[in-house]
């Protein structure tokens, strides 16, 4: 064990704190070889995402511990190359995707292509429009159809109270159907009625984009200000 937790402090240059984030997040690691499953899988993964430097790598490995132990052959590489020949990607777009968003390499290629499908149909994408829209937001493919996706490109259309724009403002901006409908997008659209702040594209954009911080900061404004006629976020 103490073995483990040197090899992963040294390799990875992570400080007390982030060992210990990285130990509680996946547990099962101090079981492992580093000899033979931990370094053999993380040198490939360094190979294979070799336009990514060490410490991106590491802050990878932090964000989805579980990638060291993947299986190369059956797993991680089959994922690689399908995501490559998928969207058409060169070695320094796929480490890009992977560094935004690692964990969606959980799960199963037949798991994406039934999300991608859904994407595609749902937002009436072409195949070059469904790649962009992944490559920017990955995360998506993390998000589950009923009780993610359908749900929140609803609650654009019903804001917006038209389809075609709600589609129109989640295809330019593919971040919007990964925030948290009950956390973020419900309790902020109900802020911006309170605020009798005009509700379009724009503002839905800012409900979902804007930081903690950022947001009450717009908000507070609207308020302050609402004696000179100001309805909408800055």
């Amino acid at each position: 064990m103490e073995e483990t937790l040197n090899w992963l402090q040294t390799r990875l240059r992570l400080d007390d704190r982030q060992l210990t984030k990285l130990i509680c997040r996946a547990p099962y690691t101090l079981g492992c070889s580093v000899s033979e499953n931990l370094e053999p899988t993380l040198d490939w993964i360094q190979r294979r995402l070799h336009t990514l430097d060490e410490f991106t790598i590491s802050r990878v490995v932090q964000k989805m511990p579980r990638i060291l132990h993947l299986s190369i052959e059956a797993n991680l590489e089959p994922k690689f190359d399908w995501l490559q020949h998928q969207f058409n990607l060169d070695d320094d777009e796929l480490g890009k995707m992977v560094q935004r968003s690692p964990t969606f390499l959980g799960l199963s290629i037949d798991t994406w292509e039934v999300k991608l499908d859904w994407i595609e149909r749902r937002l009436d994408l072409t195949d070059q429009d469904l790649s962009k829209f992944i490559l920017k937001a990955p995360s998506i493919l993390n998000c589950n159809i009923k009780a993610n996706l359908d749900l929140t490109l609803d609650f654009y259309i019903d804001a917006l109270g038209n389809e075609r724009e709600a589609v129109r403002l989640v295809t330019k901006n593919p971040s919007l159907l990964a925030y948290s409908l009950e956390k973020r997008l419900k309790p902020r659209l109900e802020e911006t009625r309170d605020a009798g702040i005009l509700i379009d594209a724009g503002c839905l954009r800012r409900i979902g984009q804007y930081t903690d911080d950022y947001w009450k900061m717009a908000l507070s404004f609207v308020r302050d200000h609402k004696e000179l006629g100001i309805i909408a976020l800055p």
